[in-house]
């Protein structure tokens, strides 16, 4: 049965919306507590709402009879275990939207100059908050990897491998995290960063060329081929949107690092994150949940932009913010809607929005 869009169908959202706004003008201590509850009922609550959800399902009822799949990581397999040994799937869901949100609030908790903005970026970017309704798995090494950010600028280098140890036993791809710490320890200035970001358009067309020209005998080439010739839908505004980001850090460059020194790191990594982004540009979905390990952390570095203007000025610049980001998550949700109506996705993924306890 196709779905008819209705405005009613974005209550949760708005909901969701309206949360952050009074929490933004009573700038209340707990607001961050406040935010990661929202957001956790949400996640804990939904049925259907995600791209993977009903496969997901499938897999822990798979699990009824211990026939879960074994390319599964570890930990992962784990959660999927407890579902299907209680016969209980929603705890799967549940267990990994506590795990994704509880480290990313201590992330923000510890190192956010401004929680609020800094959960808005999480929510609203969609390669983080909307990302996780979908890849459960590596939203939770993502929210990992993250966290390791503490222990790779403590130089607590044992505890930082062992976070990235365990970021892989939930998704194999969070190895690509490991690159924070060489990121760190060779600092790469201004224009290092810039060099890096242009040629990475180069380099994604060069690549494109050569695996589109490899010997078509071997497996992985062929898998790679397939999702070049089977591009899924991607937004190129969303693109722009993060390119432009990126040249916001470099024009803001000096600022933002006389702001918090620490910002140097942060516009790196998130610069190394736009860089794989192109790189793999070729095939979308591993572009966007790759770079994601990266940037993320423009969840600390963008509450920033209000620190190196004038208190009267950084006010303004903080409901820009705020405004543009809360903004970005409805026009998300409209690109879904459009793409649906218009015959490129076959489900909005986030709408409408069920609860659990009525699909048992």
């Amino acid at each position: 049965m196709k779905y008819e869009f209705s405005f009613v169908d974005l209550w949760p959202y708005l909901i969701i919306a309206l949360i952050f706004t009074a929490c933004y003008l009573k700038k209340s201590e707990n607001t961050s507590k406040i935010i990661y509850i929202t957001l956790f009922a949400f996640c804990a609550l939904r049925f259907d709402v995600g791209w993977d959800y009903t496969s997901y399902v499938d897999q822990i009822k798979k699990g009824y009879t211990g026939d879960i799949d074994n390319r599964i990581e570890l930990f992962s397999k784990y959660v999927f275990s407890i579902g299907s040994y209680l016969k209980f799937y929603p705890i799967v869901f549940i267990i990994f939207a506590f795990l994704t949100l509880k480290i990313t609030s201590l992330a923000i908790n510890k190192y956010s100059v401004n929680p609020l903005l800094s959960w808005l970026v999480f929510y609203s970017m969609p390669l983080f908050f909307f990302a996780s309704l979908s890849t459960l798995r590596q939203s939770v090494a993502t929210a990992i990897i993250f966290y390791s950010y503490r222990y790779a600028t403590e130089k607590k280098y044992l505890l930082f491998f062992i976070t990235i140890l365990i970021a892989c036993l939930f998704h194999i791809s969070a190895i690509a995290g490991v690159l924070i710490l060489p990121l760190i320890l060779v600092p790469i200035g201004k224009k290092g960063n810039m060099l890096l970001f242009f040629s990475s358009f180069f380099i994604a067309k060069l690549l494109f060329i050569i695996l589109n020209n490899m010997v078509l005998g071997f497996n992985f080439y062929s898998r790679i081929l397939f999702y070049i010739n089977n591009e899924t839908y991607k937004s190129t505004i969303l693109q722009y949107l993060y390119f432009s980001i990126g040249i916001l850090n470099f024009f803001f460059y000096n600022r933002l690092i006389k702001a918090d020194t620490r910002n140097k790191e942060l516009i790196t990594m998130s610069n190394f994150g736009l860089v794989l982004f192109n790189i793999l540009s070729f095939e979308p979905v591993s572009a966007g949940r790759i770079s994601a390990f990266y940037l993320i952390f423009w969840v600390f570095l963008i509450p920033y932009y209000a620190h190196f203007f004038t208190p009267r000025s950084a006010k303004y610049v903080n409901h820009i913010i705020f405004i543009g980001f809360v903004a970005l998550s409805f026009f998300y949700l409209s690109i879904y809607i459009t793409s649906y109506n218009n015959g490129i996705l076959s489900k909005v993924s986030f709408l409408p929005y069920k609860f659990w306890f009525f699909h048992l």
